[in-house]
């Protein structure tokens, strides 16, 4: 389990610095320089995912962010395991994105803990993009 928060309950800055460059680095894989297409992934599958956790906060945002709200998401939070194994099966997303993503999705099950997901992915997505990930 990831853990999103430090011992004081807040998210932990790591998580959107340090540990986002972390996985950017291991998704965007370089050679000579830059992003090998054929191992890393790709600008419209990492927009598409993030897209889909942003389309979940909006649902839960719409619904004053209560906690029945979230229960609510929650099963489609849990479903993106799924997406993101199907997309591997299909050859779309590397093994570490859909390794990255069922971790962080078996992580999330409270609504601080979605909160922080958030956070870190909009991180990742960021120092995807700073390591030469392009369109």
């Amino acid at each position: 389990m990831i853990k999103y928060h430090t011992d004081r309950g807040t998210i932990d800055p790591k998580i959107v610095n340090e540990k986002a460059l972390e996985v950017a680095q291991q998704l965007v894989v370089k050679y000579n320089g830059r992003p090998d297409p054929k191992y890393s992934i790709k600008s419209s599958q990492l927009r598409k995912f993030y897209g889909d956790v942003k389309s979940l906060e909006l649902t839960w945002n719409n619904q004053q962010k209560t906690d029945v709200a979230f229960q609510g998401i929650l099963p489609q939070i849990k479903m993106l395991k799924a997406k993101v194994a199907y997309a591997k099966g299909r050859g779309v997303v590397p093994q570490n994105f859909a390794q990255w993503l069922s971790e962080n999705v078996d992580s999330v099950n409270t609504p601080e803990e979605f909160k922080a997901f958030l956070l870190h992915f909009e991180a990742v997505v960021g120092f995807c993009y700073g390591e030469g990930l392009k369109d």
